[in-house]
């Protein structure tokens, strides 16, 4: 199919989302889904947890369709960087933990998830995600935002910010060296 043609039927979906009408989410699946599997697997090479992601991207693409904007971009770019950040946001919460080296046979067994000390460790990382974040400056939490919350290209957000490319460029890489920092501090305690 022709980009023109292409684009253009995807103008129509994002117009039927944003009216939040249920039969263009099963379209945008049908559309996209292979796509953004092939996407996910690469990342995380387990396909149950492909699957789960793709169902996940396509929900968080159904609650924040309204923050797309079709003059910054098209469709088929900002659906692959929801779930590349997907994948990448689930393979970071699991690095550092004892589930990193998990098998999918010991997550099958009851109780494995239920582990006091698995929860502590988990509500650890989240806070010192959270006190990362809070550690950077006005500008590095706004990239890390808009890249890995709402999707967001780094030159759709040059654009969005009215800023040289080179200068999100570089945010988002000092944002990134921050956060790794803090979070290797965490890892180290």
């Amino acid at each position: 199919m022709p980009r023109h043609a292409q684009s253009k039927k995807d103008h129509e979906l994002v117009t039927r989302l944003k009216s939040r009408d249920p039969q263009a989410a099963g379209v945008l699946f049908d559309r996209y889904g292979k796509l953004l599997y092939s996407v996910i697997i690469r990342a995380v090479g387990t396909p149950a947890t492909a699957e789960d992601l793709v169902h996940e991207t396509f929900l968080r693409v159904w609650n924040r369709i309204h923050t797309f904007d079709e003059a910054h971009g098209n469709l088929e770019a900002w659906l692959i960087t929801v779930a590349r950040n997907r994948a990448f946001d689930y393979r970071w919460s699991l690095s550092g933990s004892e589930m990193s080296g998990a098998s999918t046979d010991s997550l099958d067994q009851p109780g494995w998830f239920a582990s006091a000390r698995e929860t502590s460790d988990r509500q650890a990382r989240q806070a010192a995600v959270r006190e990362a974040l809070e550690a950077l400056n006005r500008e590095q939490r706004e990239v890390v935002e808009l890249t890995h919350l709402q999707g967001m290209t780094q030159t759709e957000i040059a654009e969005k910010l009215q800023r040289p490319l080179d200068t999100i460029k570089g945010l988002v890489r000092s944002a990134l060296r921050n956060l790794r920092a803090a979070t290797m501090t965490y890892k180290t305690q």
